[in-house]
């Protein structure tokens, strides 16, 4: 294939993409579409069968470096696959807090499912509510294995202080998938809520999150 016959078999490919998103919308759209779209003109059935081989996780947390190195498309194509999913990212993660109100458990889990479900390291993060339990900020407060000595309550209430939060509920995601809470999750909980206790400022629930599983301390009566 010369380049001409290269570049008209990849302008129709493109072209056929748009023509499946149009029709059938973003959310329908399968992936190969989106990111023949993505890619542009560079894009062919050979490089989208490889973008999508190892999966839509993994793909999703690869550089554009890494996304170079395994299709042989350009750096500026390589950077728009990076940036929507950087996108898609920012759209699970942001909008929802300001305006989602608390009053189960399932509630903290649907906001917070999609972002940590697939986290490889642990995360422990705070979400600080008003007096309607509206959350009002987030807060990753350690990234790494959950310890009492080192998820300290001054550093959570100093964060809900500098809020002038009402309440306060902490999750932490455990990358194996399963949710169970450990010795030392019990006891960061006491730790948090004796530390509550004291400024004012209850801690609400402790959720951990697992994949497409979560367990509340607060239902598990540890709270």
């Amino acid at each position: 294939m010369d380049m001409f016959q290269y570049e008209c078999f990849a302008t129709d490919f493109v072209q056929k993409a748009k023509e499946s998103v149009s029709f059938y919308g973003t959310k329908e759209a399968n992936l190969n579409d989106l990111l023949t779209i993505i890619i542009g003109n560079e894009a062919n059935a050979v490089i989208i069968q490889k973008l999508t081989g190892s999966g839509i996780q993994q793909l999703a947390s690869m550089s554009a470096h890494e996304i170079m190195e395994l299709v042989p498309i350009s750096e500026m194509a390589a950077q728009r696959i990076v940036a929507s999913f950087g996108l898609a990212h920012k759209y699970v993660t942001s909008p929802r807090e300001k305006r989602i109100s608390i009053r189960l458990p399932r509630d903290v889990a649907e906001l917070m499912m999609p972002e940590m479900r697939y986290l490889t390291q642990e995360h422990f993060i705070c979400l600080f509510l008003n007096t309607k339990n509206r959350v009002i900020g987030k807060q990753t407060i350690f990234i790494g294995s959950l310890d009492a000595s080192v998820v300290h309550p001054r550093e959570v209430f100093k964060e809900a202080i500098k809020r002038s939060a009402a309440n306060v509920i902490c999750l932490h995601n455990h990358p194996s998938g399963d949710p169970t809470p450990s010795r030392e999750d019990i006891k960061v909980t006491k730790n948090l809520m004796e530390a509550g206790e004291v400024v004012g400022i209850p801690l609400l629930d402790h959720v951990i999150i697992g994949d497409d599983r979560y367990m509340s301390l607060k239902e598990q009566g540890y709270i």
